[in-house]
């Protein structure tokens, strides 16, 4: 029995992971993308019948605040659905697997293969943005003092926003930084762009860059001078941060270290000394005492 549970855990992660991969590798499209972009691919969950059957299904769940932590999340990784469609590849997920481990192995087991399926893409997704929020951390630095020093160069705000996206690399924070580019451009404010990037990126340090540029806009401050000092900031904040991670590193190797290598070394290092002495020979007279 214990082979089948194996072969069936393996195959739920597999199924969820492959399921979660396919749907990443799409993009929302969106009206102000690029027009020389590439052409969105066929989603199955955009089909209307699709999101109707999720309207009808889900229709009961949609004033829950986990609908808007899926939607945050759906929106952060510009995935082509919403959180109605996330919930009903869930739903998918849950009724499938938990059929094919209650046929397969036991009814307990199909129990939790169901609740396995159902959280399963919550924690692929959790994963994904956590992993986008690092690598927007990592460029953060040293994308705003390109910035400052296009600004310091005699460009406008916006102006030194587009050179900065379209010559640099693609990563995660210039995808965002474009994003508010595109909306600009059909009419939303700079405020409302930045505010709206705040939002849905959620990181203190898009706060604080969002925050400096509309109290500069507001206040009349330099930007350049604003953009300056954020730098900073953020590098002697991306510094603390290292420290603290080095430390944790120390802490956490305590774990594998008393788990795995101190007893390996107990066992070489007394090992021999225990055999001995229950064996008496580390005892004169093989462990007896003569009167």
């Amino acid at each position: 029995m214990e082979m089948p549970v194996i072969i069936v855990a393996v195959l739920m992660f597999l199924s969820g992971f492959f399921v979660m991969s396919w749907l990443m590798s799409f993009r929302r499209e969106e009206a102000f993308m690029r027009v020389s972009g590439p052409r969105p691919k066929v989603n199955l969950f955009n089909l209307p019948a699709v999101r109707n059957l999720s309207n009808a299904i889900n229709a009961p769940f949609k004033g829950l605040p986990y609908l808007k932590v899926l939607q945050d999340n759906a929106t952060f990784l510009r995935l082509p659905i919403g959180a109605i469609e996330l919930m009903l590849v869930k739903e998918l997920l849950m009724v499938g697997l938990g059929i094919i481990v209650f046929i397969m192995v036991s009814p307990v087991w199909g129990i939790v293969a169901a609740l396995v399926g159902f959280m399963l893409p919550d924690f692929l997704l959790t994963s994904k943005v956590n992993a986008k929020r690092q690598a927007m951390l990592s460029v953060f630095p040293e994308t705003v003092d390109i910035l400052d020093l296009c600004i310091g160069a005699g460009l406008d705000f916006l102006s030194a926003l587009r050179w900065v996206v379209e010559k640099s690399d693609p990563n995660p924070f210039i995808e965002q930084l474009e994003i508010v580019l595109n909306e600009i451009s059909v009419g939303k404010s700079r405020t409302e762009a930045l505010k709206d990037m705040a939002n849905r990126v959620k990181m203190p340090d898009i706060n604080s860059f969002t925050r400096t540029i509309v109290q500069a806009e507001r206040m009349g401050i330099s930007i350049e001078e604003a953009l300056r000092n954020l730098s900073e900031d953020t590098r002697m904040t991306r510094y603390q941060r290292g420290e603290r991670y080095a430390i944790k590193a120390g802490l956490k190797m305590l774990i594998p270290l008393m788990l795995c290598i101190l007893p390996v070394i107990l066992i070489i290092v007394a090992g021999p000394v225990i055999i001995q002495f229950t064996q008496g020979d580390l005892i004169p007279g093989g462990g007896i005492i003569s009167k």
